[in-house]
């Protein structure tokens, strides 16, 4: 006799899936419910200590790339861990500094060079609106009036050049704010050189002290957690090596291209379009936005060096696309390109900005990564009564 006839209850089979069925629906509404819960909580949580979490992403990530240099150096020298971390520190700092001593004056001309040219590309706008966009024109004048129009250039080229001090102090009241949040952004960016000291200090932390941590949990999970864990390290690591290295080669000869061709700024761009690259496309996006306007619109430009302009984009994002891409990172996030945009849009939402963004491919990679595991050892086990193994 069956369990159901033996409490006095007569289920056809069609009965008993449709039962079990919804009992199956319902656990699942509930733990993605809970799902939900969790995240909306970790989303609250990354929004209001973002100011406290970023500084600690960043060194972590930087420990993480820099860790083996550091493992390198005590290994081949008598130096102790403390001390290749403060060696490295050395260097960076004269790198920096080289770097620095080089970049700077051609940054300087040709910023002045921009400012300069301000009056030159305000007229040209002005003269592109007035043949191609008339009532536009004449809106601004009613609006603002002819006077104004014609002195904004100039006026904006009196104020850069002032006296820094009278200018901060004219506009002391007005930028408060900002200058409390530039404040704090400079402060979370100096104490990442101070967490990174002890990231790289402490080392590496060993499958068996993670084990040591989990003892409590039972065994397979403890592997699966220790597993998905190493994916995401992996991961993380394998992203930002690469994406590091390649943002350094475009931004380099983006910026050489850029200045070869004329344009004014040519060099800061190129240089922090590759940087901006370490978010996939993010680069890509601004920099088009900036250089292709100011190639039209300073003294010299027009079509001929927009042409150039994006040329000089072109060839390097095939160099990127056909050669920096598949030698340094080969296929190894197995993200579609579509994919990576809608996750860094997704994640820069979900964790309020610049946080998301940065993590948005690890992150991703570690929920595909995630979802083959509990499909594979768990979700077939489930739907086919199986014990996992």
């Amino acid at each position: 006799m069956t369990e159901p006839q033996r409490n006095g209850l007569s289920l056809t089979p069609f009965q008993h899936r449709l039962i079990t069925t919804a009992l199956a629906g319902l656990s699942l509404f509930i733990i993605f419910a809970l799902l939900f819960g969790l995240f909306l909580l970790l989303r609250s949580f990354v929004g209001h200590f973002s100011g406290v979490l970023l500084p600690l992403a960043i060194a972590g990530i930087l420990a993480m790339l820099l860790r083996p240099v550091v493992s390198y150096m005590e290994e081949n020298s008598r130096l102790n861990r403390t001390g290749g971390v403060i060696v490295l520190y050395i260097l960076v700092v004269l790198v920096l500094a080289v770097g620095l001593f080089w970049i700077i004056p051609i940054l300087l001309e040709q910023a002045v060079q921009l400012i300069r040219s301000i009056p030159a590309i305000y007229e040209g706008l002005r003269e592109i609106l007035a043949a191609r966009f008339p009532q536009l024109l004449n809106y601004l004048k009613e609006t603002v009036g002819e006077q104004p129009l014609s002195a904004l250039a100039q006026e904006f080229e009196q104020r850069l050049s002032e006296n820094v001090q009278s200018l901060l102090l004219s506009t002391a009241a007005v930028g408060r704010d900002y200058f409390f949040s530039v404040f704090s952004t400079a402060a979370a960016a100096a104490i990442v050189p101070v967490y990174l000291f002890f990231f790289l200090r402490s080392g590496h932390v060993s499958r068996r002290q993670i084990e040591q941590q989990l003892s409590w949990v039972r065994k397979d999970i403890r592997e699966d957690i220790i597993y998905l864990g190493h994916q995401f390290a992996t991961s993380l690591g394998t992203f930002f090596q690469g994406q590091i290295v390649i943002g350094l080669i475009m931004g380099v000869l983006l910026a050489l291209g850029f200045s070869i061709a004329g344009i004014h700024l040519g060099f800061a761009i190129g240089i922090a379009i590759g940087l901006l690259n370490i978010i996939p496309y993010l680069g890509t996006v601004l920099g088009l936005g900036t250089v292709l306007p100011i190639a039209w619109f300073q003294p010299e430009g027009g079509p001929v060096l927009v042409l150039i302009a994006l040329g000089v984009f072109i060839a390097v994002q095939l160099v990127e696309g056909y050669f920096l891409t598949p030698k340094i990172m080969g296929n190894r996030t197995g993200l579609h390109p579509l994919t990576i945009i809608i996750a860094i849009f997704f994640w820069g939402t979900a964790l309020n900005g610049l946080l998301g963004m940065i993590l948005a491919i690890p992150l991703t990679a570690f929920f595909v990564v995630a979802w083959r595991l509990f499909r594979e050892k768990y979700l077939k086990a489930w739907t086919t009564g199986t014990e996992t193994s």
